[in-house]
């Protein structure tokens, strides 16, 4: 059987190395991919090459199409890899853009609620947008493959599956003794909420105002100085590949996560899975991961809890380290990759069926 990977519009390896994400989907995805299908076709928005599995062939955008114009015009430019195609897995909600233009069974995951993200980047014109192309895919759609239960819940039918995100715990394992502190993955935007996180931060005391925020984005220089004027120590670390971030994670004790809005956030059960408790704000989602005072902390938006949060498990060894087994407890029973992709690969073959 073979199998066809549409990508979100614009997306391709070149773009995922960007963020440190193409050793994740290499590694994780194509490889167990590859085993499971006779032959799987990797459709990019780039003019790119890459190793990759044997079995697994990358289709370019050799012609340098504009992603807009690409999109559509996919299946017709690679027709004949694409009529091999048995089953099309969709990363994405903008991945069905070229499956509109196909007969063949076709899938796709639904990570978050675009709409909410659109509107916190005040973005309102594109919602409606997204909205449209939300039912159109889901229409579309043999089997879609949700990411949380809070959208899982609102859906109707056996085509939708629950499958959130999931921690390869070959790579994020938690290895030796790990050093107290503070730390952020993710981009320097303004979902991330990273402004009051710094304010959380500078009301700690001053033996405990320092934090390390591993990425970029574009609130970079205005968080650097908002640091300064704070009284906080913060150390930014470029973003790095999804291999080398287990090392990093480990040289501290608790993950902030201060989000407006999140899906399945992988960096959050990544970290969880190495032993470093979470706290994060009460996005929709935040629950589904994180129990409350078991596994890690769920606070309000208000700076002053979060503050405490963070000061009573930098203050208590032992209570940093109950939560830390809890956490990588949890992640193992309800978030272990090979067993999601399991579930993921058994649909897609049903599919075909």
């Amino acid at each position: 059987m073979t199998l066809g990977i549409f990508l979100g519009i614009g997306e391709s390896l070149s773009q995922m190395e960007k963020s440190g994400q193409t050793g994740r989907f290499i590694n994780s995805y194509l490889r167990r991919y590859a085993k499971d299908f006779r032959k799987v076709y990797l459709f990019s928005y780039a003019d790119e090459s890459y190793k990759l599995p044997g079995n697994v062939i990358l289709v370019a955008n050799k012609y340098h199409m504009h992603r807009y114009l690409y999109a559509p015009l996919l299946p017709i430019v690679n027709l004949r890899q694409v009529l091999e195609c048995n089953v099309i897995r969709g990363f994405g909600l903008t991945s069905a853009i070229p499956a509109f233009f196909i007969f063949k069974p076709f899938t796709f995951n639904w990570p978050y609620d675009y709409a909410q993200f659109l509107r916190i980047e005040k973005k309102y014109l594109l919602i409606p947008i997204f909205k449209i192309l939300e039912i159109l895919a889901f229409l579309k759609a043999d089997k879609v493959f949700v990411a949380t239960k809070i959208k899982l819940k609102k859906l109707r039918g056996q085509k939708y599956i629950f499958i959130p995100n999931g921690v390869d715990q070959s790579i994020f394992k938690e290895q030796g003794s790990r050093k107290k502190g503070l730390v952020f993955v993710g981009r320097f935007e303004k979902q991330k909420n990273l402004f009051f996180l710094i304010d959380a931060v500078s009301n700690l005391p001053a033996k405990f105002r320092s934090i390390t925020f591993i990425g970029s984005g574009p609130q970079e220089e205005a968080l650097t100085k908002y640091s300064l004027k704070k009284g906080v120590v913060l150390k930014i670390i470029a973003p790095v590949t999804h291999l080398k971030l287990p090392e990093l994670l480990r040289r501290f004790s608790i993950f902030t996560f201060p989000s407006l809005a999140e899906g399945s956030p992988k960096v959050l059960l990544e970290a969880m899975a190495l032993g470093l408790v979470p706290v994060v704000t009460n996005f929709s989602t935040a629950r589904e991961i994180v129990a409350s005072g078991k596994n890690g902390y769920v606070t309000t938006y208000n700076v002053d809890d979060y503050s405490q949060r963070l000061e009573s498990l930098l203050s208590d060894d032992g209570l940093t380290k109950k939560i830390s087994e809890s956490a990588k407890l949890s992640i193992a029973k309800n978030f272990s990759l090979e067993h999601l992709l399991t579930d993921e690969i058994k649909a897609l073959h049903e599919i075909v069926k």
